[in-house]
Protein backbone atom coordinates (compact mmCIF):
# COMPACT_ATOMS: atom_id res chain seq x y z
CA UNK A 1 0.00 0.00 0.00
CA UNK A 2 1.14 3.34 -0.89
CA UNK A 3 0.24 6.56 0.75
CA UNK A 4 1.27 10.21 0.07
CA UNK A 5 1.79 12.63 3.48
CA UNK A 6 2.59 16.23 3.58
CA UNK A 7 5.77 17.16 4.84
CA UNK A 8 6.04 21.09 6.35
CA UNK A 9 9.84 21.81 6.56
CA UNK A 10 11.95 24.84 8.22
CA UNK A 11 15.55 25.68 7.76
CA UNK A 12 16.93 27.18 10.98
CA UNK A 13 20.72 27.92 12.23
CA UNK A 14 21.31 24.49 13.38
CA UNK A 15 19.51 22.16 10.88
CA UNK A 16 16.38 21.37 9.30
CA UNK A 17 13.81 20.14 11.09
CA UNK A 18 9.74 18.42 9.49
CA UNK A 19 6.45 17.08 11.06
CA UNK A 20 3.61 15.56 9.00
CA UNK A 21 0.52 17.81 9.43
CA UNK A 22 -1.46 14.26 9.13
CA UNK A 23 -0.01 12.27 11.98
CA UNK A 24 0.92 15.00 14.58
CA UNK A 25 2.52 12.74 16.55
CA UNK A 26 6.15 12.41 13.75
CA UNK A 27 8.73 15.21 14.36
CA UNK A 28 11.89 14.96 12.80
CA UNK A 29 15.19 16.59 12.54
CA UNK A 30 18.31 16.54 10.29
CA UNK A 31 21.33 18.27 8.39
CA UNK A 32 19.69 18.60 5.12
CA UNK A 33 16.17 18.27 3.84
CA UNK A 34 16.93 14.41 2.28
CA UNK A 35 17.85 13.47 5.74
CA UNK A 36 14.44 15.03 6.81
CA UNK A 37 12.39 13.13 3.95
CA UNK A 38 14.34 9.70 4.98
CA UNK A 39 13.84 10.21 8.24
CA UNK A 40 10.13 10.74 7.86
CA UNK A 41 9.62 7.87 5.93
CA UNK A 42 11.21 5.86 8.69
CA UNK A 43 9.06 7.56 11.36
CA UNK A 44 5.67 6.95 9.23
CA UNK A 45 6.64 3.28 8.91
CA UNK A 46 7.19 2.65 12.55
CA UNK A 47 4.18 5.02 13.22
CA UNK A 48 1.69 2.24 11.49
CA UNK A 49 3.79 -0.93 12.56
CA UNK A 50 3.46 0.44 16.03
CA UNK A 51 -0.73 0.45 15.18
CA UNK A 52 -0.55 -2.50 13.41
CA UNK A 53 0.73 -4.19 16.55
CA UNK A 54 -1.67 -2.33 19.42
CA UNK A 55 -4.67 -2.34 17.84
CA UNK A 56 -7.51 -4.79 19.10
CA UNK A 57 -8.19 -7.86 17.21
CA UNK A 58 -11.79 -6.59 16.50
CA UNK A 59 -10.88 -3.91 15.10
CA UNK A 60 -10.56 -3.32 11.30
CA UNK A 61 -8.23 -0.98 9.72
CA UNK A 62 -10.33 0.34 6.47
CA UNK A 63 -8.90 3.53 4.18
CA UNK A 64 -10.94 6.10 3.08
CA UNK A 65 -10.76 8.45 0.23
CA UNK A 66 -11.77 12.21 1.04
CA UNK A 67 -11.75 14.79 -1.37
CA UNK A 68 -10.42 18.51 0.24
CA UNK A 69 -10.34 21.95 -1.32
CA UNK A 70 -7.04 22.75 -2.27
Amino acid sequence: MTRKYSLVTERGPAGFSAYVPELPSILVTGNSAEELVARAAEAIQLYWDVLRAERSPTSELREIEVELPA
